[in-house]
């Protein structure tokens, strides 16, 4: 009863901004001036089996707003802060959730709402007011938590619901109460995925009155199957608690559906980065914490970002999509062939990479590609058309093309594995293919969360990028060259091909190696893969692929 009562009494005075709700003072509320609230809506804290077992308080003391304040889960205190202090700004970009408590009417201070809606009251006059509880994420160390904050808000002169205008400010652009299946792999991120998600995902999910379902996968290939068979009717996102090995999963098991153009008009596939990858929660929410990518998905734009589609003749018959990258040499035998110490974390891939490169190994090949932009020249002048379309997320025609549905032509092959090589391709230089030392194709910019590897990647700009290097290039210029993959500057290199395609077919000349595809080993023989602009929706934070300065390099 104690901690109720003190709840009660900390609460700040507060006033809508256009940035957020802003704290203008503290105040004590009469007991008298408190008017009852509808109490039907349930704590977002609280699940099933709490309020079977919260603690009963005494009310009887207690006038009927106090009464609205108890069917509260009787935790509250924990995770309220007291009051905050005056001035304090609650962005809208952090409030998950707001409750109407009670309509009060007290003596409070006029003020203009920065929106332009006047309250014409004078010092000390009674107005009718609304204390809410708002439940925002607020930072604590490198996390975010929700913490819940009682708020008086001077009533609209609109005459509208308070809570009404601060939901619908902070969920501007985007949909409330989100249906998520969370698709968790626990044992990602050397074992800690299920804490990570349980500890720091799951309370952002939850404060915001979300309807989450949470699946642990059991087996390698397991997301592909719940994808196959997934309601897609049923929820609004798929969230990826894991590396980036289960967005692979999942964005397979919709393209092998019947009905997949159907799937991927209505679902969006998303990642919260509880593995050791986490390459396309650093690019699309620029983020590698949990629960910052946990606000992401409630609160970002969505965006159409292109696939890419992968055939082989092991699987001609079912081609395959990818999302972040294909590789052939020294990055792919570094990444796969170190899967035995993945205990080390992302230094076993830094091993890896040096001693392939100490021993100067060569992977020939033959290269044939469809270029979009052959010259570093060119790419750049691509790069900056495309980046100034997307207009960081406030362009309108990319909201439009995010609503425009996908067809089952989207996922038409135009050059089949099986033909000769396509007119208008180009076959990469043999004397550069023929010592090749890495070949990497992407469409994210970041490949990992130190790795800025496609610095010029664009989500929608019907490319992915390719890079290559010759393994005669000298170890004082190689290792440089790699040691700037974090900044994205090791694109700028002369000894490194850069170019936009929108297709190429490999070769490998080697009996025995490795070809990666999103981190996953496939199978050594020849690749082709080409791309699928448009048919994957998912979540930026900025409406766009995180920022990578290249335009500025």
């Amino acid at each position: 009863m104690k901690k109720l009562k003190s709840y009660m009494n900390n609460y700040g005075r507060a006033v809508l901004t256009d940035t957020g709700i802003m704290i203008k003072g503290q105040q004590s509320l009469p007991a008298d001036a408190m008017e009852a609230s509808d109490s039907s809506n349930a704590n977002p804290f609280a699940d099933n089996e709490d309020r079977e077992t919260r603690n009963s308080f005494d009310t009887s003391s207690l006038i009927s707003c106090v009464t609205c304040l108890s069917e509260s889960d009787s935790r509250a205190d924990e995770s309220s802060s007291g009051p905050l202090p005056t001035n304090t700004l609650i962005p809208y970009a952090k409030v998950l959730h707001a409750k109407e408590i009670c309509a009060v009417s007290t003596e409070l201070t006029p003020y203009r709402d920065e929106v332009g809606e006047q309250e014409s009251s004078n010092a000390g006059e009674t107005i009718l007011s609304t204390l809410v509880e708002v439940t925002y994420a607020r930072p604590r160390r490198h996390d975010l938590v929700p913490k819940k904050q009682l708020l008086c808000v001077g009533a609209l002169p609109s005459g509208g619901s308070i809570v009404e205008e601060i939901m619908s400010r902070s969920y501007k652009g985007t949909k409330r109460n989100k249906t998520i299946l969370v698709i968790m792999n626990p044992h990602g991120g050397k074992g800690h995925a299920k804490k990570l998600y349980l500890s720091k995902v799951k309370p952002i999910l939850a404060a915001s009155n979300c309807t989450v379902e949470t699946v642990e996968t059991t087996y390698h290939g397991h997301a592909t199957d719940l994808a196959k068979t997934v309601d897609a009717d049923k929820f609004d996102i798929i969230a990826c608690a894991s590396g980036d090995g289960i967005p692979h999963e999942v964005l397979n098991g919709l393209f092998q559906r019947p009905d997949r153009a159907d799937a991927f008009n209505k679902l969006i596939i998303t990642q919260l980065p509880c593995g050791s990858g986490n390459a396309m929660s650093v690019s699309c929410h620029g983020t590698t914490n949990p629960s910052h990518a946990a606000l992401n998905i409630l609160k970002a734009p969505e965006i159409r970002i292109d696939l890419m589609c992968c055939s082989q003749p092991s699987y001609k018959d079912q081609p395959r999509l990818s999302f972040l990258s294909q590789t052939y040499g020294i990055i792919a035998e570094s990444d796969v062939n170190t899967e035995f110490i993945r205990w080390m974390g992302p230094a076993r891939f830094d091993l890896g990479v040096l001693l392939n490169i100490l021993q100067r190994k060569k992977y020939p090949c033959e290269v044939h590609v469809k270029y979009a932009a052959k010259t570093k020249n060119e790419l750049r002048e691509h790069y900056t058309y495309h980046k100034s379309k997307i207009g960081r997320g406030e362009s309108q025609e990319t909201l439009d093309a995010s609503k425009q549905d996908i067809s089952e032509s989207a996922f038409e092959l135009k050059y089949p594995l099986s033909d000769e090589i396509p007119e208008g391709w180009e076959t990469v230089d043999p004397t550069i293919t023929n010592n090749l030392g890495i070949f990497y194709t992407g469409k994210m910019p970041y490949v990992a969360p130190d790795a800025k590897f496609f610095p010029a990647a664009l989500p929608s700009d019907g490319t992915f990028d390719l890079i290559i290097t010759d393994s005669r290039t000298s170890l004082s210029r190689m290792v440089p060259i790699l040691l700037s993959s974090d900044k994205g500057h090791h694109v700028l290199q002369p000894e490194v091909i850069h170019s936009k395609i929108t297709a190429f077919r490999l070769i490998p000349k080697l009996k025995h190696s490795v070809i990666s595809v999103d981190g996953e080993k496939f199978p050594f023989e020849p690749l082709q893969v080409e791309i699928l602009p448009g048919v994957c929706r998912t979540l930026s934070y900025d409406g766009s692929y995180v920022e990578t300065d290249f335009d500025s390099m």
